[in-house]
């Protein structure tokens, strides 16, 4: 699960350059430093607060919106899968294999309230989370677009081949996690089309290899 859903080893690299516009003030250029600047500094702080298995404090740089979508998984349960998945987003085969992962893997009575958070504190407590694998990651070039930025990612050190989305809320940068999942959606077509695979098959082996908790 974690090559196509993980937030510790997803993302990357559409670099941005260009030229200076004459006439551009100094100024302006100061701001968009800034911003970039920002977006760094938001990774490192979640990156920091993982580490240290501050989930609350890490939540911090989460869109409000990630509990909104668990909300929307949850109350598909009993759907049929396409049209339950089809119903949440334009990313069906993320959609149904988070939705059988919570349905067999999660035990119902943190179910009914879930939040990312309480689901994040569930994996740390049951030490499922590897605090190095987030410590390998790392931010290189920021290119930023209005309220939303994508950071390459480097993991130990070499440049991966995918963005890490991030989006301004409130007026603070976090980590967009619900962009990442059209991301998903692709890898796991590729990986069907390569082992001749249903999406049912593969979400059942791949619910299959999740640990309960």
């Amino acid at each position: 699960m974690g090559r196509y859903l993980g937030i510790n080893r997803l993302m990357l690299a559409w670099i941005a350059s260009g030229l200076v516009v004459i006439g551009m003030s100094s100024c302006g250029h100061l701001i968009e430093t800034n911003e970039q600047g920002q977006v760094k500094r938001a990774f490192e702080s979640w990156k920091s607060a993982m580490i240290s298995q501050q989930i609350d404090g890490a939540m911090g740089y989460i869109p409000h919106h990630v509990d909104d979508y668990l909300h929307s998984l949850n109350s598909d349960a009993g759907k049929s899968p396409l049209s339950a998945s089809a119903a949440v987003s334009q990313s069906p085969a993320v959609d149904m294999l988070l939705r059988m992962a919570l349905e067999k893997k999660v035990p119902a009575d943190l179910r009914s309230n879930l939040t990312l958070a309480t689901l994040v504190q569930r994996i740390s407590d049951r030490h499922l989370l590897n605090p190095h694998e987030v410590q390998d990651v790392t931010l290189g070039r920021v290119t930023i677009n209005g309220n939303r930025a994508s950071a390459e990612v480097y993991y130990q050190g070499s440049l991966t081949a995918l963005l890490l989305p991030f989006v301004k809320e409130d007026g603070a940068w976090k980590i967009d996690v619900m962009a990442i999942l059209p991301y998903a959606e692709v890898l796991m077509r590729v990986d069907r089309a390569i082992k001749g695979e249903t999406v049912e098959e593969q979400v059942d082996q791949l619910v299959s290899k999740l640990p309960s908790l």
